[in-house]
Order: C-alpha cells, then sequence, then structure tokens
C-alpha cells in the first residue's frame, strides 16, 4: 500500500470514530428519536454533508455500526470470562459474563456510559431483536452465554426462555442506564449493582 493511501484509509478510519463517538454522545443526550444527520456531522466536526452517507449509508447504518463496534469490545470480554469458568457453569455465573463487561465499560468511561445510554434507548424499538442482533452482528460470546442458559433451564419452552433471556437483558440494561444518569435515588456501588442484577435475573430465569 502507497504511503498517500495509507494516510487516506487512516483519515477515513478517524472520520468513522468521530461520527460513531457524536452518534453516542448526542443520542445520550437527547434520546434516538430527537438526532438528525445534520448534527451528528456537526458534532463530530465534518464540513462534507456526505460522510456520514458515505461510511454508513444512513443515519440506521450509523445506529448499526455503533452497536457491532461497542459489542465486539464487550464481546471479546465476554469470551474471556466464559474460558475462565471451569466445569460447567452456574446460572450465577453466565449472568456475570453478560453483565460484567458491560460494568467494566462504564466504570471510569464517558463513552462508556453514552454507549450504555444509547443501548437503553436501542432495545426499547419496536424492530430490537437480542437474538437477530446476535446472529447479525455475530456476538459469539453472548450467543454462547444464552446456549448455556438454554441448557441449564431444559423444563422451560423455548418461547419461555427467550422472553426470560430477552427481560433480563433489558432489566440489565436499563438498571445501568440509570446508574450512568445519575439518578439519585440508586446510590449503589457498580458491585452492589452487579448483585443486583443477578439476584434479579436469577429470580427471573428460576420462576416457577
Amino acid at each position: 500500500m502507497s504511503v498517500p493511501t495509507e494516510g487516506k484509509t487512516k483519515k477515513a478510519e478517524a472520520t468513522r470514530t468521530l461520527l460513531i463517538e457524536a452518534a453516542e454522545r448526542l443520542i445520550a443526550q437527547k434520546g434516538l428519536e430527537n438526532v438528525s444527520t445534520r448534527e451528528i456531522l456537526q458534532e463530530a466536526g465534518q464540513k462534507n454533508q456526505s460522510a456520514l452517507q458515505y461510511h454508513f449509508g444512513s443515519k440506521g447504518g450509523l445506529i448499526g455500526a455503533t452497536i457491532n463496534e461497542r459489542t465486539l469490545q464487550l464481546d471479546s470480554r465476554r469470551l474471556e470470562l466464559l474460558n475462565a469458568i471451569e466445569g460447567k457453569p452456574t446460572l450465577r455465573q453466565i449472568i456475570k459474563v453478560i453483565v460484567r463487561p458491560l460494568l467494566e465499560l462504564i466504570r471510569n468511561d464517558a463513552a462508556g456510559k453514552n454507549y450504555l445510554i444509547f443501548l437503553s434507548q436501542a432495545i426499547t424499538r419496536p424492530n430490537w431483536d437480542l437474538a437477530k442482533i446476535i446472529e447479525d452482528f455475530n456476538i459469539v460470546g453472548l450467543g454462547r452465554s444464552y446456549t448455556l442458559y438454554d441448557e441449564a433451564l431444559p423444563h422451560l419452552s423455548e418461547e419461555d426462555r427467550t422472553m426470560r433471556k430477552q427481560i433480563g437483558f433489558d432489566l440489565a440494561i436499563l438498571t445501568l442506564k440509570r446508574w450512568c444518569m445519575g439518578e439519585e435515588k440508586i446510590n449503589y456501588t457498580l458491585e452492589e449493582i452487579e448483585e443486583f442484577i443477578t439476584k434479579m435475573t436469577l429470580a427471573i430465569l428460576t420462576a416457577e
């Protein structure tokens, strides 16, 4: 690859990152439906109005890319946690594999908090489908975690397991979103939040 081509590639990657980070910030601040592509371009410092379309095709494409970018980061950590478990994992261990990378992401990272707030809005959209997201974005660690859920809950129907997994995921995201936004009534440490989410998810998964 020539030096000029390398320079163009790095610039394109930098622009792509700026747009993703701008989208996370604005959507966290204003809401998914209240942010225009023009605002995202301005926040990213992009004067070229076609930059977003060039890199992502549309606002929806940008949202998908944003989910994918962070998902890969989170999933790499989930795979590490899964591989560290010896023997057959318990439900408690599986829940922590799903939740802990989210806590690590938001602990000291403003961009991570923006993403969590962004994700909390994405999961409430009518077309959100967790199983499809896992498949479309090849989220191996999360997919393996949910397969382990299925193996641990063979007495439940597939429909029941799917519903409980979705509710558990929503519980984790929405609870952490409230922590990120500094809501006064949530005075827990992240360690206490993790234990709270774990207990509540266990209750959902094992309810008669």
